[in-house]
Parts: structure tokens; C-alpha cells; sequence
């Protein structure tokens, strides 16, 4: 019963948390409206793996990273440039990229890459999330002042993994699901370009926030 109150509060916790515009959801919407609906949902399940990973490393690693801050502060400041640069990916101009991609060849190259280029991209993109480690560091911090939710045992260990991947998936499903039913309504007040634009300061806001948060906390 008390791995279950763990899981529901965790998946709760998790969907929630993943409700802000951030790198993945936006991509997540952004696949679905250029491409289609299975290839934001492949993207999705990529993006929830790191939060396997994070998550894992959040309940294994909470005493290691409270004895060497230094480490956990190095891989905070090493994303920064990765963000900064992924932002300028969307935000620089494309002429010759889309030229390229007129050509039958790349055409044909990129149907044949495109499921693993869905899924890599969207571990990718929450694999490079900075907020996702200290925001479960957080979490479980908390859960630790009260009985029913502190982590003693493996299935408890187990219940928060599952739960913070699957709320996150579920989040980033229904973002998809809107996007592909309402695609018209989305294409009516956004362009692919204007869209690359919102995609492109996501990721340098979220740099500039991790930044402020690292110098000023």
C-alpha cells in the first residue's frame, strides 16, 4: 500500500511538474505538428528514459551528492553551453537545410532514420533537461519528513522511478494527442518558423534560469 501512495503521489508530482513549456514538450508538439502523431509519441517515450535514469540516480545518489556538491554543481554548469547551443540550432536561419532536404536522396534517408531519430532526440532533449535531477533531489527530500512516502525498501525505490517516468510520458502523450486534434487551429497563429523561434529561446530561457539559479543560489 505504501509503494502505491509512493507511485500515485510520484506520477501526480510528475505530470504536474512536466505541465511547463519546457525543451521536451515543446519538441514533443512541435514533431507532431510537422510530422504526425506516432512520431511526437516515439519522441515522447525517448524523453522518458532519462526520467528513469534521474529519477534513479535522484534515490541512489541523494547522500553521494550531499557529500560532493562539487560534482553535482560541475554537471549542473556542463548543460549550459549544450542548451545555448541546441537554442541556436532552432533560431538560426535554415535555407540551406531545407534545400538539402528537398533532395529524393535525404528524402528517402531520413523515413529510414526517423523512428530512432524520434526517440534519440526526445532522450536527448530530457537527458540535457538541467532541472530534472535537483527538481527529484528536491522531491525526495521532502518525501523523507513523512513515513508513508520516505524511500526504505527496493519496490519503494521502484514505485517513485516508475511513477515520475510514467507521469512525465502521460504528460507529453496529452500534449501530442492535443497537437495532432487541433493541428489546424495551432498552424492558424503559428508558422513552422515562427514555432522554431518559440522552440529556439525555450531552450536559452531555460539556460538563463539554470544559470541565475546556479550564481544567485
Amino acid at each position: 500500500m505504501k509503494s502505491f501512495i509512493i507511485f500515485l503521489i510520484t506520477f501526480l508530482i510528475s505530470f504536474a511538474g512536466s505541465f511547463h513549456p519546457g525543451p521536451l514538450n515543446m519538441s514533443v508538439i512541435q514533431k507532431t505538428l510537422v510530422k504526425n502523431l506516432s512520431a511526437g509519441l516515439w519522441m515522447t517515450l525517448g524523453g522518458v528514459i532519462p526520467e528513469m535514469i534521474y529519477g534513479y540516480f535522484a534515490v541512489e545518489g541523494l547522500k553521494i551528492f550531499e557529500q560532493y556538491p562539487l560534482v553535482f554543481e560541475i554537471m549542473q554548469w556542463a548543460v549550459l553551453p549544450i542548451l545555448l547551443l541546441v537554442g541556436w540550432n532552432y533560431l538560426k536561419p535554415k535555407k540551406k537545410q531545407e534545400a538539402l532536404l528537398k533532395t529524393t536522396e535525404v528524402q528517402a534517408e531520413i523515413k529510414v532514420l526517423s523512428l530512432g531519430g524520434d526517440v534519440l532526440s526526445g532522450f536527448l532533449l530530457s537527458l540535457l533537461n538541467p532541472q530534472l535531477l535537483p527538481f527529484w533531489l528536491v522531491i525526495l527530500i521532502n518525501y523523507q519528513n513523512y513515513k508513508i512516502l520516505s524511500i526504505e525498501s527496493s519496490i519503494d525505490k521502484i514505485a517513485f522511478v516508475l511513477g515520475a517516468s510514467i507521469g512525465a510520458f502521460f504528460l507529453n502523450y496529452l500534449c501530442a494527442y492535443v497537437a495532432n486534434r487541433k493541428r489546424g487551429l495551432v498552424f492558424e497563429f503559428l508558422s513552422p518558423k515562427m514555432f522554431d523561434k518559440v522552440m529556439g529561446w525555450t531552450f536559452i530561457l531555460v539556460a538563463f534560469i539554470q544559470a541565475v539559479k546556479l550564481l544567485v543560489f
